[in-house]
Protein backbone atom coordinates (compact mmCIF):
# COMPACT_ATOMS: atom_id res chain seq x y z
CA UNK A 1 0.00 0.00 0.00
CA UNK A 2 1.16 3.09 -0.85
CA UNK A 3 0.35 6.69 0.79
CA UNK A 4 0.88 9.84 -0.36
CA UNK A 5 -0.07 13.36 1.38
CA UNK A 6 1.27 17.12 1.80
CA UNK A 7 4.33 15.91 -0.44
CA UNK A 8 5.41 12.71 1.96
CA UNK A 9 5.20 9.23 0.24
CA UNK A 10 5.74 5.78 1.65
CA UNK A 11 5.03 2.37 1.43
CA UNK A 12 3.63 0.63 3.57
CA UNK A 13 4.47 -3.83 3.81
CA UNK A 14 1.43 -6.20 3.27
CA UNK A 15 0.00 -7.60 6.13
CA UNK A 16 -0.03 -4.01 7.55
CA UNK A 17 -3.49 -2.44 8.75
CA UNK A 18 -3.50 1.33 8.53
CA UNK A 19 -5.09 2.08 11.93
CA UNK A 20 -4.57 6.30 12.02
CA UNK A 21 -4.63 8.48 8.40
CA UNK A 22 -5.73 11.99 10.06
CA UNK A 23 -5.30 15.52 10.11
CA UNK A 24 -4.50 17.33 13.12
CA UNK A 25 -6.23 20.52 12.96
CA UNK A 26 -4.47 22.40 9.94
CA UNK A 27 -0.92 22.43 10.54
CA UNK A 28 -0.20 18.82 11.62
CA UNK A 29 -1.12 14.97 10.57
CA UNK A 30 -0.46 11.42 12.37
CA UNK A 31 -0.22 8.21 10.57
CA UNK A 32 -0.03 4.89 12.32
CA UNK A 33 0.10 1.04 11.02
CA UNK A 34 0.57 -2.24 12.89
CA UNK A 35 1.03 -5.39 11.28
CA UNK A 36 -1.82 -7.94 11.97
CA UNK A 37 -1.62 -11.18 13.30
CA UNK A 38 -1.67 -12.94 16.28
CA UNK A 39 1.44 -12.03 18.66
CA UNK A 40 1.95 -9.49 15.79
CA UNK A 41 3.75 -6.25 17.96
CA UNK A 42 5.02 -4.47 14.84
CA UNK A 43 3.73 -0.65 14.67
CA UNK A 44 4.87 2.25 12.57
CA UNK A 45 3.89 5.81 13.59
CA UNK A 46 4.71 9.00 11.35
CA UNK A 47 3.57 12.03 12.43
CA UNK A 48 4.78 15.58 10.45
CA UNK A 49 3.95 19.64 11.55
CA UNK A 50 3.84 21.69 8.76
CA UNK A 51 6.76 24.41 10.11
CA UNK A 52 10.12 23.79 10.84
CA UNK A 53 10.85 23.15 15.07
CA UNK A 54 14.57 22.10 16.25
CA UNK A 55 14.81 18.34 16.04
CA UNK A 56 16.55 17.64 19.14
CA UNK A 57 13.89 20.03 21.37
CA UNK A 58 11.11 17.80 19.03
CA UNK A 59 12.72 14.02 20.19
CA UNK A 60 12.80 15.41 23.98
CA UNK A 61 9.37 16.23 23.89
CA UNK A 62 8.32 12.94 22.21
CA UNK A 63 10.03 10.87 25.21
CA UNK A 64 8.20 12.79 27.55
CA UNK A 65 5.23 12.34 26.06
CA UNK A 66 6.04 8.40 26.04
CA UNK A 67 6.97 8.24 29.44
CA UNK A 68 4.10 9.91 30.59
CA UNK A 69 1.84 7.50 28.75
CA UNK A 70 -0.35 4.99 30.41
CA UNK A 71 0.99 1.99 28.30
CA UNK A 72 4.71 2.77 29.00
CA UNK A 73 4.29 2.97 32.32
CA UNK A 74 4.70 -0.12 33.81
CA UNK A 75 7.36 -1.11 34.64
CA UNK A 76 8.03 1.86 32.60
CA UNK A 77 10.13 2.76 29.10
CA UNK A 78 14.45 3.66 28.81
CA UNK A 79 15.80 5.49 26.44
CA UNK A 80 19.44 5.86 24.56
CA UNK A 81 20.89 8.82 24.77
CA UNK A 82 20.01 11.25 21.76
CA UNK A 83 22.30 10.79 18.28
CA UNK A 84 22.68 11.83 14.55
CA UNK A 85 21.46 9.12 12.12
CA UNK A 86 20.74 9.15 8.43
CA UNK A 87 17.45 7.67 7.75
CA UNK A 88 18.33 7.43 4.06
CA UNK A 89 18.78 10.91 2.28
CA UNK A 90 17.53 12.75 5.56
CA UNK A 91 20.06 13.82 8.59
CA UNK A 92 18.27 12.97 11.69
CA UNK A 93 18.01 12.98 15.53
CA UNK A 94 17.59 9.59 16.76
CA UNK A 95 17.31 7.38 19.86
CA UNK A 96 16.13 3.82 20.61
CA UNK A 97 13.83 2.89 23.49
CA UNK A 98 12.88 -0.71 24.76
CA UNK A 99 9.95 -1.27 26.94
CA UNK A 100 7.19 -3.80 28.15
CA UNK A 101 4.12 -3.60 26.71
CA UNK A 102 0.92 -5.80 27.39
CA UNK A 103 3.63 -8.69 28.70
CA UNK A 104 5.88 -8.23 25.95
CA UNK A 105 9.36 -6.84 25.74
CA UNK A 106 9.42 -4.26 22.95
CA UNK A 107 11.85 -2.18 21.45
CA UNK A 108 11.83 0.91 19.01
CA UNK A 109 13.49 3.26 17.18
CA UNK A 110 12.78 6.99 17.05
CA UNK A 111 13.91 9.40 13.93
CA UNK A 112 13.28 13.40 13.98
CA UNK A 113 14.36 15.43 11.27
CA UNK A 114 13.59 18.56 9.20
CA UNK A 115 12.31 18.66 5.65
CA UNK A 116 10.44 20.62 2.99
CA UNK A 117 9.58 22.87 5.71
CA UNK A 118 8.21 20.67 8.20
CA UNK A 119 9.35 18.37 10.87
CA UNK A 120 8.35 14.85 11.19
CA UNK A 121 8.72 11.92 13.39
CA UNK A 122 9.08 8.39 12.48
CA UNK A 123 8.42 5.76 15.07
CA UNK A 124 8.93 1.77 14.31
CA UNK A 125 8.48 -0.55 17.55
CA UNK A 126 9.07 -4.33 17.79
CA UNK A 127 8.63 -7.05 19.72
CA UNK A 128 11.54 -9.35 20.06
CA UNK A 129 10.00 -12.96 19.07
CA UNK A 130 8.33 -11.13 15.21
CA UNK A 131 11.01 -8.64 14.87
CA UNK A 132 12.79 -10.07 11.78
CA UNK A 133 9.47 -9.58 9.93
CA UNK A 134 8.94 -6.36 11.20
CA UNK A 135 12.29 -4.82 10.39
CA UNK A 136 11.52 -6.06 6.52
CA UNK A 137 8.14 -3.50 6.81
CA UNK A 138 10.66 -0.55 8.43
CA UNK A 139 13.01 -0.90 5.66
CA UNK A 140 10.49 -1.06 2.94
CA UNK A 141 9.16 2.17 4.57
CA UNK A 142 12.66 3.86 4.79
CA UNK A 143 13.43 2.53 1.04
CA UNK A 144 10.52 4.12 -0.29
CA UNK A 145 9.85 7.19 1.93
CA UNK A 146 10.30 10.66 0.34
CA UNK A 147 9.20 14.22 1.32
CA UNK A 148 8.93 17.17 -1.78
CA UNK A 149 7.46 20.63 -1.33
Amino acid sequence: MSILRDGISLSIAEGWNVISNDSIGNNAYYFSAERVGKKATGLITITWINKVEDPEKTMLLIQKTMKNANIYRNPGIEFTAIGNENFELFKTKNCHYSAIVKEQKVEGYIFVFNASGKTISLFFQTGLDDKKINFKAFELLKQTFNCRD
